[in-house]
């Protein structure tokens, strides 16, 4: 053999020795499927994370209790727990993308130093039952989305996509909780609000549920809708920055001794937290500084989540005469007339003693005036003997509603008696038989009341199709027109034998859909005595439609003098009622179903 073929066969057994080297080192993990990099690690069973940051002093550490993440280094502070999930979550599936064994390694003397990991940019220590996994991070590998991590007790090296380093957190802040309260997390029944000199507090209802404010001592009813709003906007308020962490904090430079507002959450006399809230920073008065009493940090907050706890005691009163829901089962009126409501079944409703079904949509008109009238006036500690200056004793009106829960500290917390009295500048004086206030509501909302059983009538007049008419009958004095139905509609309409002018098949037809399901908005008045006041006068308009099957709808139209509204009155009980008619309707009555001039 030649020196020439020598150096061509020690040079090719050279590439391949070079080429096996690096095949060697970089080769994946021995599985077909790349295993994890930890893959005993469950991180639903992890008690606590570390993370040190190059060679800082400070460690971020997070210890986990009853499923409670909380920070114990370098401060002691509830901890962001979802933070803390997702990184444990993509430690947890971290799955390497190549391997470097340790035999590998040991033939490139300075490995440590090219993957960063002699000096790691970060260690993650976690804690597993009885076991430490410790990983330290290295450099990033070019182009800068992989990196190099290794796990203590493998002298391996891993390398792995970059992602989740964007989960570690940077700084102490990062994991920390910016929540002042979790409200989910405590159960409290007393709220006191200190707002400089000013007292307020709250009390909930143990059996209602409903908040009343005990101090000032006024016997006022809570606006639980606003309060609620309150608790999630306080709930909502998140730290904007954290200024001081230590027990030396100089509380009055924060306006925090004393703060110039406090809330207090208590249940029974036991208190639950205390958030005190101060001045703002000289360069920022949309926050405010801020601290819960019992913890060591200060931060500040946005001041729009605060702005309602500061109001007068007024804007926390209930500002309707009940607190809504309210669902009777019974009202009993004594007004112009005294009768009462009987609820039958799910939605229906009696008067009695009349006995009569009443419109389920204007009992519940009745109850909305209680509970979406609002109150324009509150008058407090009103005595008895003080009542008549209100008219309301006696009441010129009382509305005694049977219904769960609506008295909050009454004997009889089912029963509510409602008075109404004077009417002092478009407003109404009323009180409710279970505090000592009287309100004012405007005259316009008192005015939907029903002060008679007849306004409560049921509102469906009848319901027919134009395919169930036989005929219609139109009188206006000794005068008379019938129009039959003789055919198909909707043309299938004509004269009857003897009655005047001519007809309109197509308009009759319409007319007759939209009477056949005609509604009274509300009822005006009832009596021969009424017919005069609303220009009723069967010789004016009479219309009687005569169905198949026998029935005989019927109803009078007329004008009253001066008015522009057009009333008509049906047969109730043997007496006409009233009840104002679809303006709309007016004139398709006088094209389709009049007499001829």
């Amino acid at each position: 053999m030649n020196a020439r073929s020598t150096w061509f066969w020690t040079g090719a057994a050279l590439l391949l020795l070079a080429a096996a080297l690096i095949q060697g080192r970089l080769r994946p993990p021995p599985d077909q499927n790349p295993a994890r990099v930890l893959p005993d690690l469950r991180a639903a069973e992890v008690t606590a994370v570390q993370i040190r940051h190059g060679d800082q002093l400070d460690l971020i550490r997070a210890e986990r209790t009853n499923s409670v993440w909380r920070l114990t280094k370098p401060v002691n502070h509830a901890a962001q727990g979802s933070g803390v999930e997702s990184l444990l979550s993509a430690l947890e599936r971290l799955t390497p993308a190549l391997y470097l064994s340790a035999h590998e390694r040991r033939s490139h003397p300075h490995a440590a130093e090219e993957e960063g990991l002699a000096q790691p940019q970060a260690a993650i220590s976690l804690q597993q039952g009885g076991r430490t996994y410790q990983i330290d991070i290295g450099t990033n590998t070019p182009p800068g989305d992989q990196l190099y991590v290794q796990v203590a007790g493998d002298a391996g090296v891993y390398i792995v996509d970059a992602a989740f380093l964007k989960l570690l957190p940077a700084t102490r802040d990062d994991w920390r909780d910016r929540g002042l309260v979790d409200l989910k997390a405590i159960t409290f029944d007393h709220v006191a609000v200190t707002n400089g000199a000013k007292v307020l507090e709250l009390q909930r209802d143990p059996l209602l549920g409903q908040w009343q404010i005990t101090n000032p001592r006024i016997q006022a009813r809570a606006d639980a809708a606003r309060l609620e709003t309150m608790f999630l906007d306080l709930e909502a308020t998140r730290a904007a920055q954290f200024v001081w962490d230590g027990p030396k904090a100089i509380l009055d430079a924060y306006g925090l001794q004393p703060p110039e507002l406090e809330i207090a959450l208590a249940r029974g006399t036991n208190p639950v937290v205390l958030l005190q809230f101060g001045r703002s920073p000289t360069n920022n008065p949309h926050v405010v500084f801020a601290r819960r009493a019992g913890t060591e940090a200060i931060v500040t907050v946005p001041t729009n989540g605060l702005a309602a706890w500061r109001d007068s005691v007024t804007a926390f009163r209930e500002p309707f005469l009940i607190t809504p829901p309210c669902d009777p089962t019974r009202i009993e009126v004594r007004a112009d007339e005294n009768f009462a409501l009987q609820r039958q079944g799910t939605n229906g409703w009696r008067t009695t003693p009349q006995n009569v079904s009443a419109d389920a949509s204007a009992v519940r008109d009745l109850v909305a005036v209680f509970t979406n009238s609002r109150i324009l006036e509150y008058r407090d500690a009103v005595p008895a003997i003080d009542l008549p200056k209100f008219g309301l004793t006696p009441p010129c009106a009382s509305y005694l509603l049977h219904a769960s829960g609506i008295a909050p500290g009454a004997t009889n917390a089912n029963l509510l008696d409602i008075h109404f009295g004077f009417t002092n500048d478009h407003k109404v004086f009323v009180n409710r038989s279970d505090e000592t206030t009287v309100y004012a509501i405007s005259l316009a909302d008192f005015q939907r009341l029903p002060r008679s059983a007849f306004q409560l009538h049921a509102r469906r007049l009848w319901e027919f199709t134009p395919e169930e008419v036989d005929r219609i009958v139109i009188r206006q004095g000794a005068k008379e027109r019938q129009i039959v139905h003789s055919g198909p509609l909707p043309l299938g309409w004509s004269l009857a034998p003897g009655s005047p002018g001519t007809v309109e098949p197509f308009p009759v037809n319409e007319t007759i859909k939209e009477l056949g399901r005609l509604t009274v908005t509300n009822w005006v008045a009832h009596g021969e005595a009424s017919r005069g006041r609303f220009g009723l006068n069967p010789a004016i308009c009479q219309i009687t439609v005569q169905l198949k099957n026998g029935e005989k709808p019927a109803f009078e139209l007329g004008i009253p003098p001066g008015s522009g509204s057009v009333y008509a009155a049906v047969p109730q009980a043997g007496e006409p009622w009233v009840f104002e008619f679809p303006a709309w309707l007016v004139p398709w009555v006088d094209r389709a179903l009049s007499l001829p001039p």
